[in-house]
This record gives C-alpha cells, structure tokens and sequence, in this order.
C-alpha cells in the first residue's frame, strides 16, 4: 500500500494537466480527481497506523484557514451547494498537495523518477496525439493539457541545475522544438525566462557584464534621447476604453484578444465593486454576466491573480498568500541553489498564472514554487559530478 500511494502521488500532478475526464450525471469527473480520492483514502489508512505523518513546507496549513473563509464566503454570498462544492474542491485539492509533498520527501528518489517520468509520458502522447490529427503545432485541443510541455521544460530545467546532473539532458533536448511548436506563448514565455535566470546564476560574470551594458545603455539614452522615456502614451492593452465599454459581441466571439481585454476591463470593474470581500465563489461568470448580451462571452478573466480577487476579495486573497508569508519570514533555504531554484519557479508560476483561468492546474501552480516544484529534496546534498556550467558548454 505504501508503494502504491507513493505512485499516485508521483503521477497525480501530471494528471491534473490532462484532459482525461469521465462524464457522469450533472458532473464530470477527472482521472486527477479519482487518484486524489484514492490517495486521501490510503493516507488516512496508513496513518491511523501510524505508518505516515503529515509533512508540509512551513506555512503550508495556513491553507486551511483559507477553506474555512472559502466555506463562510459561499453561504453567504453564493448559495449552500456553491458553498459546499468549492470548498471539497479546494480541500480536495489542496490536501492531496500535502501529501504528495511528504511522499516526496519520504521517498525522494523514487519519486522524481516517477514524477518526471509521467511528465514526459504525457508530453508525448500530447505531441503524439495531435499529430496524429493532423496538426504539427498549436497543441491546444487536450484542454489543460497544453501547459504540460513548458511545465515539463521547466521542472527538466530545474532538475538539472540543482542536482548538477546531466541525466535528462537529451531529454530536454528532445523536448525544447515542441515546446515552441505547443505556440503555448505564456509558457514559452516562462519556459525562456527560468533558462536565462538559470544561465545568469550559473555565469555570474555574464549576469554582471549584462546588468553594467544596460545600465550603460540606459544612461546613454537618457543623454541622447531622453524623450524614449516618456511612458505617458504607452498601454498594455490593444484596445481602446470606448472599443471596450461598446463591445462589439460578434467581433469579440471571433477576436480573441479583444475578448479577453474586455473580460479584464470589466473584472477590475467588479473587483472594485467588491474589493474586500468579494462576490462569492463561482459567482464570478455571474456578476459577469451583467456586462454581456451574450452570455456565451461571460467568461473568468484568465487571469488567476484576477479571478479570485473578484471571488474572494483582498481578504481571501492575503489568506491564499499566507503559506507564502510565512515561509519568506522564516527563509529556510539550506543552500543558494534552494533558494534560486525557488526564485525561479515563483516567477514561472508567476508568469504562468498571469494568463491562466481558475482551476486545479493553476491552484497547483500557485503553489508549484512553495514545494520546489516537488521534485526537490531539502534534505538531500547537491552533489553530482556534472555541473549545469560543463552540461552547457558539452
């Protein structure tokens, strides 16, 4: 039973960035969700036996709390039923993350192995399966499973920057063309930005050379060209405030950009409405639903950052947070290549939760940085006889 539970909890993650579900009556269930039950149902079996303890990053069951307000919020603000079906969910959710932390912790070998192992898996059924339909790039047709190959990139990136092994190499050289032919541009973003910070903390020297070049640049600029600063006309967005207030609604079905610009605009508009608390969970495409005559448009705002500002308000979101404050005040990093590493997958989850909607893949990815992306082992010594410096210039 214990190698078992080691298994799912290896393979569950990956499982959460695929689209294999099985319709039933007024639901739809994951394979991801039927492994957290199985694994929830084995730990409190092994545990009444005291032959497993709970083990979590510090600050992780500040999550809790967060689950009692997801609870409260909804019966307030929502209704019983959407009360009680966010709130399994998060505890679902989040507790099976605790325990894949501490399987990785009691096993830490096996469970890389295993874990990395059912990312590749899944990466190339995602690049077998859309060749296999005739589509040599945009892999975007498995649901979530279209964050699995810069996701992969990045925990094989990581992998071997901290273990200084050049196991999966080739692995991730093999990998890196799909990656950009995923046209996943959020995770190519990513992708790019953890292998250049790696690249920099390894050649330090060039970190140095290029932060003096710019500042070098910069200055210059500002002699000879001090009106490139003049930032007062810039925007972020495509469109303009009357294009977004009068919505043209067909357009918008086929545009995808002014789509998610007015689901942005009018996000920030309800979160201001509701700031400290929220409209209440799965209330969102609701309170949406009022800036729409199509309700085909009323949509989250692919922002993760965003949505649940709108659904928990400020509050709920500084309770998401806690785990996270927690951990930076007490700043246990063991070693620089802990902390970089944890540097690095904050602004890959950073990046990644930018652009995404709510749901399992994105609330595991909010917290991806605090478990080191559960494929590092605090207690284990950096050791290896290949350096990330010697892997590069091989």
């Amino acid at each position: 039973m214990d190698k078992f539970l080691l298994i799912l909890s290896a393979i569950v993650i990956p499982l959460y960035f695929t689209d294999l579900r099985f319709p039933l009556p007024g639901m739809i269930i994951r394979l991801a969700d039927i492994s957290s039950i199985l694994i929830i149902s084995i730990y409190f079996v092994l545990a009444s036996s005291k032959r497993i303890g709970w083990r979590v990053p510090v600050g992780y069951e500040a999550v809790f709390i967060f689950i009692a307000y997801c609870f409260l919020l909804g019966i307030f603000k929502s209704n019983v039923k959407d009360a009680i079906v966010e709130t399994i969910q998060w505890l679902l959710l989040l507790t099976v993350v605790g325990i894949v932390y501490g399987q990785s912790i009691k096993n830490p070998k096996e469970f890389q192995s295993i874990f990395i192992k059912a990312l590749l898996t899944i990466s190339a059924f995602v690049v077998f399966y859309h060749f296999l339909h005739g589509k040599f790039y945009h892999y975007k047709s498995l649901g979530d499973a279209k964050y699995i190959l810069a996701l992969t990139g990045v925990v094989l990136v990581s992998h071997i920057y901290f273990y200084n092994s050049k196991k999966y190499v080739m692995a991730l050289i093999i990998l890196y063309p799909f990656i950009l032919l995923s046209l996943e541009r959020k995770g190519i973003l990513a992708f790019h930005v953890v292998l250049f910070l790696y690249l920099m903390m390894t050649y330090q020297f060039a970190l140095k050379g290029i932060l003096i070049a710019g500042l070098i640049i910069v200055i210059g600029a500002l002699l000879t060209a001090p009106s490139a600063f003049d930032f007062s006309t810039v925007s972020f967005f495509s469109y303009n405030d009357v294009e977004i207030y009068y919505l043209d609604e067909h357009a918008a079905l086929w545009v995808s950009d002014l789509h998610r610009q007015s689901l942005l605009t009018f996000g920030w508009d309800i979160f201001q409405k509701n700031f400290i608390f929220g409209v209440g969970p799965k209330m969102l495409t609701h309170e949406m639903a009022n800036y729409f005559y199509n309700p085909n448009l009323a949509l989250y705002t692919h922002n993760v950052f965003l949505d649940v500002l709108i659904e928990y308000g400020s509050f709920g979101f500084l309770l998401l947070s806690f785990p996270y404050l927690i951990f930076f005040l007490k700043g246990d990093f063991i070693s620089n290549k802990s902390r970089n590493c944890f540097i690095c997958l904050f602004i890959y989850s950073f990046i990644m939760l930018f652009f995404m909607s709510s749901g399992a893949p994105s609330m595991i990815l909010f917290y991806f940085p605090l478990f080191l992306g559960f494929i590092f082992n605090s207690n284990l010594n950096v050791v290896g006889e290949w350096s990330f410096k010697k892997i590069i210039i091989r």
